[in-house]
């Protein structure tokens, strides 16, 4: 007899000490099985009992161990998972009436911590995603906010360069200084990734991420003019490279954001605060 009834059987006393009713099982093959019938069976299944207290009437809880699954819930009631403490107090509930998942309360903080597939899941500071219930914060260990867009290229087009919006309404690299159509840097290079990305679309594999807020390292040129910390950045006549703001009377509309980091000659990646103004 598989285990999997053994635990049943412990579940039944629990919920019924004085009664020990397996409930109704089903076969391998699927065939339903007679109440109570416990014989080379992989699903058990538990519901209120009929008016005479002996035979469950519906299955309510059903335990599957080809499935590895447990379902809780249908026959005209919904299925509800509570979690309590050490002290008894309900902290985690999973509720299928209202379709929602409540944690914390009752004395303790409430989190979500999702990781990524490497990540040390014992470690709290290692998550990419908290949600953290103490605090109201959700916290994206990512850096800027970003967009999909239509890019010409596509994919091929490398993460850091500056794009400028087209007739066409797809976004081209930019290759003029001071260009008022600039659209912002495409996100992900060197260290950075987006923290949250808008209108991403699977199914368009020549949108790109354009970050349109926060952090992000942009391809820059200082062969026009050394690049210092907080210098204003525009387009530049080298092909999906920032270059230094030096001419305020041509900036306006044109700028992309603030370098957070000097590029003193040469070209590289700079990180830079997005503010298209």
């Amino acid at each position: 007899m598989a285990n999997v009834f053994q635990d049943f059987v412990d579940i039944v006393r629990v919920l019924r000490p004085d009664r020990l009713v397996m409930g109704r099982t089903v076969s391998p093959a699927g065939t339903t099985g007679d109440p109570g019938e416990v014989a080379a069976t992989t699903v058990a299944a538990l519901g209120p009992f009929d008016p005479g207290g002996i035979f469950p009437t519906a299955r309510v809880i059903r335990l599957s161990a080809d499935t590895g699954e447990v379902i809780i819930g249908g026959a005209d009631r919904s299925g509800t998972i509570r979690l309590l403490n050490a002290a008894g107090a309900e902290t985690v509930t999973l509720d299928a009436f209202f379709s929602n998942l409540r944690m914390g309360g009752n004395g303790t903080d409430g989190d979500i911590l999702l990781y990524a597939s490497a990540g040390d899941r014992n470690n709290n500071g290692a998550a990419t995603i908290h949600l953290d219930g103490e605090a109201g914060d959700i916290r994206l260990r990512n850096g800027d906010c970003a967009e999909d867009f239509e890019v010409h290229g596509g994919k091929a087009v490398p993460p850091g360069t500056v794009l400028r919006i087209a007739d066409d309404g797809r976004l081209h690299v930019a290759n003029e200084p001071y260009d008022r159509r600039v659209a912002g840097v495409i996100s992900g290079a060197g260290d950075t990734r987006p923290g949250i990305v808008l209108a991403r679309d699977p199914n368009h594999r020549d949108r790109v991420p354009v970050a349109l807020a926060g952090r992000v390292n942009c391809w820059a040129d200082a062969s026009y003019a050394p690049i210092c910390t907080g210098d204003l950045l525009t387009t530049s006549s080298t092909p999906g490279h920032a270059m230094r703001a030096g001419d305020p009377s041509r900036a306006f509309g044109s700028v992309i954001g603030k370098a957070l980091r000097p590029l003193p000659h040469g070209t590289g990646l700079v990180p830079v605060l997005v503010s298209l103004q």
